[in-house]
């Protein structure tokens, strides 16, 4: 025995289980559907186009607030520099001198505008300033305000106001053009003024600034009126009619000038 173990002894090993095969084919998993996008309604497409287009005009607004003057910017610009010019003649003009006194004759060539004045301050009416009549200008003072009569020695702002008028004439509608909502003054434009102490000659005016503010912040407004006294500085001051005559004037149409000097005639 031990030599046939020796010989061709072949030692056992546990055999394989087999496995059990069963006749029955085992279950399969039916396949998972694609997933499948709800679509959109059309609506949400068509805000999404909107809200792109309005961000897009934002920007470019952005931009061009950012990168361009706006005609404000550049009236404001125009008026710093024309008050950095030296004045064509000195507001002393020693015995030449006017006094301040109330205007009584305006004339702007370049509109072909001439104005009469009221004899007395513009009526104040309701907190706003209200010309007595149509037909005439006014100068405004009061004690509680900073404004003056206007004269080579005037230390602070003159203010000259009238109406413009729908349907009817009145003695400021050449100062702005309603059907195109402009103003006909022009930087640059010159105004003559005779007052009562001017005599035969007048103190001459140039434009430096245009303003459209509306009629409730007027009041408020420092680029108009400044925060300091202002000699030799004239505002005239007119209602913006509406191109539509049923709607009210909410907007005025204002001027600055300033003193050039003065003059024996009218150019």
């Amino acid at each position: 025995m031990a030599g046939e173990n020796a010989r061709g002894y072949v030692p056992r090993t546990t055999p394989a289980v087999p496995r059990r095969v069963s006749s029955r084919p085992a279950p399969s998993r039916p396949a998972s559907p694609p997933r499948r996008f709800k679509p959109q309604p059309p609506w949400v497409y068509k805000m999404r186009r909107i809200v792109a287009v309005l961000l897009l005009i934002f920007l470019v607004l952005l931009f061009i607030r950012a990168c361009v003057p706006s005609e404000h910017d550049r009236e404001m610009k125009a008026w710093k520099e024309q008050a950095n010019q030296p004045i064509e003649q000195p507001l002393d003009v020693g015995e030449g001198d006017i006094a301040p006194s109330r205007p009584v004759e305006m004339r702007i060539p370049g509109l072909d505008l001439t104005a009469k004045f009221e004899d007395g301050d513009c009526r104040f009416k309701d907190g706003a300033i209200d010309p007595d009549t149509l037909g005439e200008a006014c100068a405004f003072t009061a004690k509680d305000k900073p404004y003056v009569l206007p004269g080579t020695t005037s230390e602070d702002i003159v203010v000259i106001a009238g109406h413009a008028a729908a349907g009817v004439p009145a003695v400021f509608d050449k100062l702005y053009d309603v059907k195109n909502q402009r103003h006909t003054v022009k930087t640059g434009d010159t105004m003559y003024l005779k007052t009562a102490e001017s005599g035969d000659r007048w103190l001459k005016y140039q434009a430096t600034d245009l303003h459209e503010p509306d009629k409730k912040g007027l009041s408020q407004s420092a680029e108009i009126w400044g925060n300091v006294p202002m000699p030799g500085r004239l505002l005239t001051i007119s209602c913006i009619q509406p191109a539509n005559p049923f709607e009210d004037a909410v907007r005025n149409a204002v001027v600055g000038w300033q003193l050039q000097g003065v003059v024996d005639r009218v150019e």
